[in-house]
């Protein structure tokens, strides 16, 4: 069988993906924080090689995802800058994927066609916001009012706004693309929730599991999204 270079890559992810799960489990930090910075840069080499996908900001969320992985490999040295800088390039590749999502989408028929899903998903959103915040504050070294509060807080609303949109966008298309981009998204940030209850209120080994299996499986409907070869929006609303 002849080796191409998909799935090489494919095989170099999967090693990844499974060194990461057994540093988690395990619980060898280097190990899992140094095989997960590796992910995302090979999904940015399947974009530009293998992906029919052609929108400059999907490359852009890509991007600037993997940037802020990179970032966090030298978090051992524990200063706030580097910190900082890893949450605003997630925050600015989380803008961009809303930005290829809501590209496609019109909005009169949106509000058209969707009002009170809208609705929910506005009130879900601020109850959620609300719910991380209070977990975040119940930590005592956090300050409110501060640029790293305020990161934080925008890094928040950012992966909500995302899983809204991806569920705005799966039901305007109703397409196998969009169920995928929203089933990701739902594992990404039902993720980033469990972490930030692994962090600021019970350091569980059950949770960490749960964020890290949550994760990669939300990776690998990300790449299931960037190599499918079909990559057409099915717009059922005209």
């Amino acid at each position: 069988m002849k080796i191409t270079k998909l799935r090489l890559v494919t095989g170099l992810l999967i090693v990844i993906a499974c060194l990461f799960l057994v540093g988690v489990l395990l619980d060898l930090e280097t190990m899992a924080n140094l095989s997960r910075a590796f992910i995302l840069p090979f999904f940015v080499y399947l974009f530009f090689t293998e992906s029919k996908i052609t929108s400059k900001f999907f490359a852009l969320f890509l991007i600037f995802c993997a940037f802020a992985e990179g970032v966090k490999v030298v978090l051992y040295l524990d200063t706030p800058l580097l910190a900082n800088v890893s949450n605003i390039a997630y925050i600015l590749g989380y803008i961009s994927l809303l930005i290829y999502m809501a590209q496609s989408i019109k909005v009169e028929r949106l509000f058209t066609k969707f009002k009170i899903p809208i609705i929910v998903l506005t009130v879900f959103n601020f109850y959620l916001i609300f719910v991380l915040n209070q977990m975040i504050l119940a930590d005592d070294t956090i300050t409110v009012y501060t640029f790293e509060f305020l990161i934080e807080c925008t890094y928040n609303i950012c992966i909500l706004l995302v899983l809204s949109f991806s569920l705005i966008n799966y039901l305007y298309h109703d397409s196998k693309k969009g169920l995928t981009l929203f089933l990701a998204s739902v594992c990404i940030v039902f993720s980033e929730m469990v972490q930030v209850a692994y962090i600021y209120v019970s350091s569980e080994y059950i949770l960490s599991v749960t964020y890290s299996i949550l994760l990669i499986v939300g990776f690998y409907l990300i790449y299931v999204y960037i190599v499918s070869k079909i990559n057409t929006f099915y717009k059922v609303l005209f």
